[in-house]
């Protein structure tokens, strides 16, 4: 499924564009602190990629008098680096079985509607006992929602899923995708989310015009709730706005 996005993605493009240079790598996969640790079931709810209502509303409840800086992904997607967490591997067929167990049970009993936190956790749970294996693969920055949210909070920035943009993402974002794509399959048979953080600023009628400008790419981890910082990009994609909104 992955592959087809990427096929698309790429197919969806007039010309190759630019190369920005992209340097936003971890260095050091090694230095590391510790977050959550998934002990327990239903314990990572606060810290959960799928727990996008706090910074959608955050998109959404900005004052009237929008204070916040005025600045492009680019120039502030360091702010949300953070170093690389720990991911507990300990004991995960023990893990495996105890989540797995709670799922029949749940099932069982007709609690359906309220068992994505345990569809998750065996999620990163199972991806876990192929880290050892593929973890150097994944060597790019890694941030949270927090950190996410703050950075929505202080500029004039937005989260937007891929999928809305995805004719206006440079040659390069696409050439990480790929990347990703190959590491992310050897871990899990599912998708990982996917979003821009955009330029969110707006004319005096509330318009925005520059949305499509210097996004910076994100994805979720196979491994647990966080995000890897995928690429800025400090170009603008002046080809492809010419062609499909320009009409030129």
């Amino acid at each position: 499924m992955f592959k087809n996005l990427i096929k698309k993605l790429r197919n969806n493009k007039p010309v190759k564009l630019y190369r920005s240079g992209w340097t936003g790598q971890n260095e050091a996969m090694n230095s590391v602190v510790r977050v959550d640790e998934l002990t327990t079931i239903s314990d990572r709810i606060t810290f959960n990629p799928s727990s996008y209502a706090v910074i959608e509303q955050t998109n959404s409840n900005v004052l009237k008098e929008d204070k916040r800086i005025e600045k492009l992904p680019v120039e502030v997607y360091k702010e949300i680096f953070t170093t690389t967490p720990i991911v507990d591997c300990v004991s995960l067929d023990k893990k495996i079985e105890l989540v797995e167990k709670r799922l029949r049970v749940l099932k069982e009993v007709g609690a359906d509607a309220h068992i994505s936190n345990e569809k998750e956790a065996l999620g990163f749970l199972k991806a876990r006992t192929k880290f050892k294996k593929y973890v150097h693969l994944f060597q790019w920055e890694t941030t949270t929602d927090e950190l996410i949210e703050n950075l929505l909070k202080t500029y004039k920035l937005a989260k937007v899923s891929l999928a809305q943009y995805q004719r206006n993402i440079p040659a390069e974002a696409i050439d990480e995708l790929e990347k990703f794509s190959d590491a992310y399959e050897k871990c899990r048979d599912d998708m990982p989310i996917l979003w821009l953080i955009i330029d969110d600023k707006k004319d005096d009628k509330g318009n925005s015009k520059e949305r499509r400008k210097d996004p910076i790419l994100l994805a979720s981890s196979p491994f647990g709730a966080w995000w890897y910082v995928l690429g800025a990009w400090d170009q603008e994609v002046e080809v492809i706005d010419d062609l499909i909104y320009h009409k030129k």
